[in-house]
């Protein structure tokens, strides 16, 4: 954005913004955790992405190289994370606190656990619990978690780009001192 166009954007638009922003690199940390964990496994590392590409092409979609319903499976998991992300941006607010949002994400990395097991992967029968095991589906849900609690850091970024302003309480980088220290050259008076 250029200088003109600074403030024009809603404090709750740039909250959303970084919640989508945050939420899609918890799902890009999924993906890598799961990849890893397919390959460990020796199985092919587009199976999960495959897997939930099965919402747009049915069960057919089991096939052990990349392709197109690998892309739709990515496009799918990345939407998702984004919206849960972005919940979780609208939920969480201007909270500053590092360890309540860390829990804040954790726990709403296991409710959005809970709901895809419920709502897809069940579903799915034995083929999501043999190509996506439930261990590896959780830890991957739980590095979500953990990416959430970044969201402060890139409220604070996004707060900075599109509003031109630091987020409340942060102040402009110059050292602040007590009344009763003087300048900042002179020493401080004893007694």
């Amino acid at each position: 954005m250029g200088p003109g166009k600074q403030g024009r954007v809603s404090p709750l638009l740039v909250r959303a913004l970084a919640g989508i922003q945050t939420g899609v690199l918890g799902g890009l940390a999924m993906i890598g955790w799961l990849s890893v964990s397919s390959a460990v496994d020796r199985q092919s590392i587009c199976i999960v992405p495959n897997l939930l590409a099965s919402v747009f092409y049915g069960r057919d979609v089991l096939r052990l190289r990349f392709s197109s319903i690998t892309v739709a499976g990515l496009a799918l998991h990345l939407f998702v994370a984004g919206v849960v992300g972005l919940v979780f941006g609208m939920v969480v607010g201007e909270s500053r606190n590092r360890l309540r949002v860390a829990l804040l994400g954790i726990l709403s990395a296991l409710v959005w656990y809970q709901f895809s097991e419920a709502l897809f992967w069940r579903k799915l029968g034995a083929m999501a619990l043999i190509y996506s095991p439930p261990r590896s589906m959780l830890l991957a849900h739980l590095a979500y978690g953990f990416v959430l609690a970044w969201y402060p850091s890139g409220l604070r970024s996004a707060r900075k780009r599109f509003l031109g302003e630091p987020a409340p309480g942060e102040g402009t980088g110059a050292a602040t001192l007590p009344a009763d220290c003087g300048s900042p050259t002179e020493p401080p008076a004893i007694g």
